[in-house]
């Protein structure tokens, strides 16, 4: 009959509706889906913020509780906006700085000075024995004694002020100044951090130059 057609029509138009409905709130939540786990994260924030505030509004909370929220709501925000990252991590790689650069060169200065002092030391030594000098009074010229300063300043073991006054030593000879020289010689044997054996060889070595070489140099 003509009623019982409408009724199932209507029914039809009805379940269509249903359906599309359904399809169109599945299809909402499939594209909100995104949109929704972005605003998660954010959303939570702001319950947490909301429950800290609360806390800090509370008159047991000390002081010093108070401080670490604000301190880890502030965190939050720069988190969010970017500016941090949630895990960081600490570079303990060695950088040197500008005074590490500065003591490094002054290191490699200090073993090329101790590296020209032992060839300078080693060449005064061999004049010393061409001129039959090592038979005479400064015999420990000629020891293991003065084989051990020399390998002090080819392993770099010397200390640094000691290989200061001695380049300063070397440095008046290479001068020809023999009266600095003569003054120098005696900082040296007050100052100096070697061992006094050490220091007789080095004063050997010197007063030789002073009495010996620079003299016949200058007479030229």
């Amino acid at each position: 009959s003509f009623e019982s057609a409408e009724e199932e029509y209507q029914g039809q138009t009805k379940r269509r509706r249903i359906r599309r409905k359904k399809q169109k709130n599945s299809l909402q939540n499939s594209n909100n889906l995104h949109g929704e786990q972005t605003e998660s994260g954010m959303q939570e924030t702001l319950v947490q913020d909301n429950l800290q505030l609360q806390q800090i509004d509370s008159p047991k909370i000390s002081k010093n509780k108070k401080r670490k929220i604000k301190k880890k709501r502030q965190k939050e925000k720069m988190r969010a906006a970017g500016l941090v990252t949630k895990t960081t991590s600490v570079d303990f790689t060695y950088q040197p700085d500008k005074n590490n650069r500065e003591e490094t060169a002054g290191l490699k200065d200090i073993d090329e000075k101790a590296d020209s002092i032992l060839d300078f030391l080693q060449a005064t030594q061999q004049i010393y024995f061409a001129d039959n000098k090592s038979e005479g009074t400064d015999s420990a010229v000629n020891s293991a004694t003065a084989q051990e300063l020399l390998q002090y300043l080819e392993s770099h073991t010397i200390s640094s002020s000691d290989v200061t006054l001695l380049h300063q030593l070397k440095s008046l000879v290479l001068l020809q100044d023999i009266e600095r020289l003569k003054d120098a010689l005696k900082r040296f044997q007050e100052q100096a951090m070697m061992p006094p054996d050490h220091i007789k060889i080095v004063t050997s070595l010197f007063h030789y130059w002073i009495t010996d070489i620079l003299p016949v140099k200058n007479r030229k």
